[in-house]
């Protein structure tokens, strides 16, 4: 192994560190899509429970999080299954993913960037 090979095996195991060190976890849900021929197109009509997983809740701003146009931005381990869609509880909140970024370091993925949107209930 050379050095540059254990600088980034050394880099993704602080990130993994550094998430699971936040203490935070979340639920993450997977919708069932049914009815994809109908009139309105494809609905939920289900979810599936994938499990919990260590989640790095970002401190930013109001004005940061309209910029980019999330409610609430999130690392967790590229590991975790977290596809764009699915719903992550966080404590008592639920939010959409709405993005999923690979962030990487010299081509060694070390962590998931997640854009975040409240869920929204219908009434």
């Amino acid at each position: 192994m050379t050095l540059l090979d254990r600088q980034l095996s050394r880099a993704v195991d602080d990130v993994d560190k550094i998430i699971r060190l936040s203490n935070v976890t979340a639920t993450l849900y997977r919708p069932v899509v049914a009815g994809e021929n109908s009139f309105y197109g494809p609905c939920e009509s289900s979810e599936t429970t994938i499990g919990s997983i260590s989640v790095e809740v970002k401190d930013l701003s109001p004005t940061d999080l309209a910029e980019i146009g999330a409610d609430a931005v999130a690392s967790v381990l590229p590991n975790s299954g977290v596809k764009e869609q699915d719903f992550l509880k966080i404590g008592s909140t639920r939010y959409r993913v709405t993005e999923v970024k690979q962030q990487n370091l010299f081509g060694k993925i070390t962590h998931l960037d997640l854009h975040l949107e409240l869920e929204k209930k219908g009434s």
